[in-house]
């Protein structure tokens, strides 16, 4: 029904009951509950609130109720609004007390949660792919983080079983990114130690120092060699030997990580705010695109490719 329909039928009613208000015409107190039962916020019609209320009551009509969703973790209708926050509005449940938005579903299909993993390992930034795929930034984030937590734990439990194995060499350096803090100073450095055993990547997050180093160290296979540069922190290893002309396989290995992970480059906009989501973002990388720098097939590296194949299959 059009407003001018239903602000006669009004009229016709309210005339009936021989309604003769004071301060306002008929026609305009018609109009304006008229207007009030369409969905019109009543402080915008001219009239206070309590005389559209009032001659409301005398027609014994009621506004519509709005519809609101059910909520999504019990399925009850005992929905109330519950504020609103960036011009959405917010629900609460009275049953299960859930806050909860009227959003669309986000769901993805397993092609299209590949594709985004693959995205993302291929130097583009989240939000980049949040246009793409046109779906929400925080759903991106979202999915990115819970496979990058699984990749990680899962690559946790197989490099401790490839502890049992013993690496013919095993190459160490470390690489440098920063962390963007909302309090101090604008950047805190991170380092990333690297580690080749066998042409297998093991990498362990923190500052340059011993500390942060022997968490590597202990993830680590034994090896029959050891090659590093001359940083100071590298004396501790055995059979240990300290020359640049040894260390080129990891260093492309840390141009390699820069190369696929926007978060990595130098002086980026898609720049790393937590310490964790570099170790997950790593993780992916080493799980969804596994390398192997080594031209050698040793039985460590062999286990460490069908552990991987595993994570894979299972990831997504």
């Amino acid at each position: 029904m059009d407003l001018v329909t239903l602000t006669q039928l009004i009229v016709l009613i309210l005339e009936n009951l021989k309604v003769k208000p004071r301060k306002h015409d008929l026609e305009r107190i018609s109009m304006a509950i008229a207007v009030y039962l369409l969905g019109v916020p009543i402080t915008k019609l001219g009239i206070p609130p309590s005389t559209i209320y009032y001659y409301t009551r005398k027609l014994g009509v009621r506004k519509r109720r709005e519809i609101r969703p059910n909520c999504p973790s019990c399925k009850s209708d005992k929905v109330i609004k519950n504020g609103s926050s960036r011009g959405k509005t917010k629900y609460k449940c009275n049953v299960c007390r859930r806050t909860f938005y009227d959003a669309n579903s986000h769901g993805m299909s397993r092609e299209q949660k590949e594709r985004i993993l693959k995205e993302y390992l291929n130097r583009m930034s989240m939000r980049g792919i949040a246009k793409v795929e046109g779906k929400p930034l925080t759903t991106v984030y979202s999915l990115i983080k819970r496979k990058g937590i699984v990749a990680y734990v899962n690559l946790l439990v197989l490099k401790e079983q490839l502890k049992s194995f013993t690496a013919k060499v095993t190459v160490f350096d470390e690489s440098w990114t920063y962390l963007r803090v909302r309090h101090g100073s604008k950047r805190e450095n991170l380092w990333i130690w690297n580690a080749l055993a066998d042409g297998l990547p093991f990498f362990t997050t923190g500052d340059r120092d011993y500390k942060t180093f022997s968490f590597l160290l202990n993830s680590l296979p034994k090896s029959e060699v050891n090659y590093t540069d001359d940083y100071s922190v590298y004396q501790v290893l055995d059979n240990h030997v300290a020359s640049k002309k040894y260390t080129y396989t990891v260093e492309s290995y840390n141009s390699y990580c820069r190369a696929h992970l926007a978060r990595l480059a130098r002086d980026t906009r898609a720049v790393n705010r937590s310490q964790r989501m570099v170790d997950y973002s790593l993780a992916l990388l080493n799980v969804m695109y596994p390398v192997i720098y080594s031209r050698e097939k040793t039985p460590l590296n062999e286990a460490y490719l069908r552990g991987v194949q595993n994570i894979r299959e299972n990831l997504i």
